[in-house]
């Protein structure tokens, strides 16, 4: 087992000191923070997507391993992206989980990034109303919406946001990403973009200035 494979069980397993150990190791050793994230918590992440919507659910458990994804992410991976990005902060993005669905952990790396790359990101935080995500982008006069879901029971919510956007006549992107969108496209989702997971959801801003 190699250390980024010992990174993603050490944080299943919720063993946060140690994560965090191998993380800074990994970043010695060479290893890039996109590596690390997309090769060493990624997987840690759709293994606990898979704990949360299963007979295998433990709260504790997946509480401890949040803990160490985050830990990660805060005291290793965003320090390291902070070295090398702008001061001047970008662009406005509301984010935030979709009605139904109570997840965060993974909305929160997405959070993390956006936010170490520059963006204000405004996190609305779980069970979001549609429309909230729109009155939201009116209040911050926001330049995306990145909406997170990893259930499939969503997708209908998903799908309402574009529509009160137009009831404003507004035109902001909508990004979706999760375990349950990532698979569809985006004119399924009524959508501009899905993301397949967190960089993807960064490069695609970095890409639309």
């Amino acid at each position: 087992m190699n250390n980024l494979d010992t990174l993603v069980e050490s944080v299943i397993q919720g063993r946060h000191r140690d994560a965090v150990a191998l993380a800074e190791q990994l970043l010695s050793s060479g290893i890039d923070v996109y590596t690390i994230v997309e090769h060493g918590l990624s997987p840690a992440l759709k293994a606990l997507d898979v704990k949360c919507t299963s007979d295998e659910f433990n709260l504790l458990e997946i509480m401890l391993a949040g803990r160490a994804m985050l830990e990660v992410m805060n005291n290793v991976i965003a320090k390291h992206l902070d070295q090398d990005q702008p001061v001047k902060q970008l662009d406005t993005i509301i984010l935030g989980s979709i009605k139904g669905d109570i997840h965060e952990l993974g909305k929160h790396v997405v959070r993390i990034l956006l936010s170490c790359a520059g963006y204000k990101v405004i996190d609305l935080g779980q069970d979001v109303e549609p429309k909230r995500f729109v009155e939201a982008a009116v209040e911050a006069k926001a330049d995306y919406i990145f909406i997170s879901g990893l259930i499939s029971v969503i997708v209908p919510q998903v799908r309402e946001v574009r529509a009160f956007l137009l009831q404003q006549n507004l035109t902001i992107p909508v990004v979706a990403g999760g375990a349950a969108l990532q698979q569809m496209k985006a004119e399924d989702l009524n959508v501009d973009y899905v993301a397949k997971n967190a960089f993807d959801g960064l490069h695609y801003v970095q890409r639309m200035r």
